[in-house]
C-alpha cells in the first residue's frame, strides 16, 4: 500500500507540474479517506522538499451538509497551507501560474495554544486558544474539475485544491468576540458581488475549529501555536480574470485584498 500511496502522490504532483486537468483517483478509492490523507501527507512532503516551505496552517473543506452529501463524506475535510502560499493583503496573484485560479472568502484564525485532544474540545475552550482573527481569501486551483462529479477522497488526496491564502490585517481574537453571525461582503472591481454570514460556512466556526483540532491530533499532526486556520468559505467560489481586484470584508475586521495579474 505504501508504494500505491507514493505513486498516487507522484501522479498528483506531476499533474500540477504539467498543468494537466484534474483527474480523480480510481473508483476503488472512492470514500477511502485513510488512503486519501496518507496521499495528501506524501504530496505535502514532496512540496516541502521542493522548497515550498513548512506547513503554516490548515484549510477546512466540506463544511456544509449539502456539500458533504454531494462529495460523499460524513464530516469536513482538512488540507495543509504551505509557507510559499502564504500572502498578506494586497497580494498580487499570477493567474498564469495556475490552470483555474479560484478565490473563496473566509474568516481566518491564528492558534495561540495547541490542540492536543483527539476529541473535539468545547467551543469555549477552542475560542480561548485563538489569538487572532482576520478576513481572508483561500486561493484554489481545481484544474478545471467537473464540480458535478465532486468526490471527497480524491479532493483530499489533492489537498482539497488549496494553493495558498491571502490574509488581511489581524485583530486580537478576545477583543473580536464571537465568530458566528458575522457578515461578509465580496467586492470585485468596486462592485458588491456576494453577501453572506459566517454560519453559512457550516454553523459556528468555533465548532469547525474544534473538529479540526481533534482530526489533526488523531493524525499525529496536532494544531500548534502560530498556525492559521481557514474556517470555510461562506461565499461561493469565484474565478478571477487578469486585472481584477478582489476585496473581502467581514464585520469588525480590516478587509483582505487580492489583485490578479
Amino acid at each position: 500500500m505504501a508504494d500505491t500511496i507514493e505513486a498516487t502522490a507522484a501522479r498528483i504532483a506531476a499533474g500540477h507540474h504539467a498543468r494537466a486537468p484534474y483527474a480523480p483517483m480510481p473508483d476503488e478509492r472512492t470514500g477511502d479517506f485513510d488512503f486519501a490523507y496518507a496521499v495528501q501527507d506524501r504530496l505535502i512532503a514532496r512540496r516541502t522538499a521542493d522548497g515550498r516551505g513548512e506547513v503554516v496552517g490548515w484549510k477546512i473543506g466540506f463544511t456544509t451538509t449539502p456539500i458533504q452529501t454531494l462529495a460523499g463524506i460524513p464530516e469536513p475535510g482538512a488540507g495543509a497551507i504551505l509557507e510559499s502560499g502564504w500572502h498578506t493583503s494586497e497580494a498580487a496573484l499570477r493567474r498564469a501560474d495556475l490552470l483555474h485560479l479560484g478565490l473563496e472568502g473566509e474568516i481566518a484564525v491564528r492558534v495561540g495554544e495547541a490542540f492536543p485532544e483527539t476529541s473535539p474540545v468545547d467551543i469555549a475552550v477552542a475560542a480561548a486558544r485563538l489569538d487572532s482573527v482576520a478576513a481572508a481569501f483561500e486561493v484554489t486551483d481545481d484544474r478545471n474539475a467537473d464540480w458535478t462529479k465532486m468526490e471527497a477522497a480524491s479532493m483530499i488526496a489533492d489537498n482539497i485544491w488549496n494553493i495558498g491564502v491571502v490574509v488581511g490585517p489581524p485583530t486580537p481574537a478576545r477583543a473580536y468576540g464571537p465568530l458566528i453571525g458575522r457578515r461578509g461582503v465580496l467586492t470585485i472591481n468596486g462592485a458588491v458581488r456576494q453577501e453572506a454570514v459566517s454560519e453559512d460556512a457550516g454553523g459556528d466556526p468555533l465548532a469547525i475549529i474544534a473538529w479540526l483540532g481533534a482530526h489533526l491530533a488523531r493524525r499525529g499532526q496536532p494544531l500548534r501555536a502560530g498556525q492559521w486556520i481557514m474556517t470555510g468559505s461562506f461565499v461561493e467560489t469565484t474565478f478571477p480574470q487578469v486585472g481584477d481586484r478582489y476585496e473581502f470584508a467581514v464585520d469588525g475586521l480590516a478587509p483582505a485584498v487580492a489583485r490578479v495579474v
